[in-house]
């Protein structure tokens, strides 16, 4: 017999970067079961069950999420950022946008009151060219086929809690996660291929979000801490912004990285922007097709890219997890 007080708790991608670890720490405080495409022999994850299946096989997922009846579901597979041009923009639509509409379906015929936690991207708003903290109310404009298909998703999502489906909702756009083991997406901003060198593009003073795994760990624990202390039934919708407390300079991560004991210690060269945006203009007049998604690995680069974190600090949680904690054990 379930434990009384435990949730049942529903994680896709059970396998993957976030939903492996998040497993690991739900596993202690509810009933965790996980869903995966992957390969990994099932018989040695013994404290929680787990069952292999495509996301996108819509029968299957309804039929294993009827017999669950999850009180939860985390929602975190789907196809990440993939070398562009690799994966066509209906195939992300499929997998990061149907795919999510259709486990929510499936969520709400189980369990009328079923809390659903999609993880979104802060890429849905683009390249925003502001000085400012970009909020959750500021306008989407994503430039890639992975951010369209996680803002539809998103929009699938609300649109079954505007007619009363989906009552409980919550969207995390999540900044560049990062571990000690796993930073492609800071690695991206300072390093040269193949790790050759440091690359700081202009003076280095850009400013970006990023997101400590464990803090978005820590976050998710909350919000099911959250709404397991509502007294009340009540639909919601959220959105989050999810990063670090505060955002890194481009020369702050190259230093942290050059102390580390997993990053290399290399050269630092300085590579004029104006360079930068001479190479991708020249590439996007011979790639017409790729203009745009040129463009915006040039404002990855060049400008500030932080996302307001204030609704999320606001709910009562406090990151407590940091580039220099995760890679230099400083608190």
């Amino acid at each position: 017999m379930p434990d009384k007080g435990k949730k049942k708790v529903l994680i896709t991608g059970a396998f993957g970067f976030i939903g492996s670890v998040l497993c690991e720490r739900l596993k202690t405080l509810h009933i965790v079961s996980g869903i995966d495409n992957g390969s990994k022999d099932l018989s040695s994850c013994k404290d929680y069950v787990l069952s292999s299946s495509d996301i996108t096989d819509h029968e299957n997922i309804a039929e294993l999420v009827n017999n669950y009846r999850p009180d939860i579901i985390v929602h975190c597979a789907g196809i990440a950022h993939q070398k562009f041009g690799s994966i066509g923009p209906g195939e992300y639509l499929r997998v990061n946008s149907r795919a999510s509409e259709n486990l929510a379906r499936a969520g709400i015929n189980a369990n009328p009151d079923v809390f659903f936690i999609f993880l979104s991207s802060i890429s849905v708003y683009g390249e925003q060219k502001t000085n400012s903290p970009v909020s959750e109310d500021a306008k989407c404009a994503p430039s890639s086929d992975y951010a369209e298909s996680k803002l539809d998703g998103e929009k699938r999502l609300i649109k079954l809690h505007r007619a009363g489906l989906l009552k409980k909702l919550d969207i995390l756009r999540l900044a560049p996660v990062y571990d000690l083991q796993w930073s492609l997406n800071l690695d991206r901003r300072v390093f040269a291929p193949k790790k050759t060198a440091y690359l700081k593009f202009g003076s280095g003073a850009q400013t970006m979000s990023a997101l400590a795994r464990p803090n978005l760990v820590d976050f998710i624990e909350h919000r099911l801490s959250c709404v397991n202390k509502r007294a009340d039934n009540n639909m919601f919708c959220n959105i989050f912004n999810v990063c670090d407390e505060r955002a890194y300079e481009f020369n702050e991560m190259i230093e942290i990285f050059k102390k580390s004991s997993v990053q290399p210690s290399r050269i630092v060269l300085t590579v004029p922007l104006a360079f930068v945006r001479i190479a991708l203009s020249f590439a996007g007049f011979m790639l017409k097709d790729k203009r745009q998604w040129l463009n915006s690995c040039y404002d990855k680069l060049a400008l500030n890219l932080v996302f307001d974190n204030k609704k999320m600090i606001d709910t009562g949680f406090k990151p407590g997890h940091s580039l220099y904690s995760v890679f230099l054990q400083e608190i």
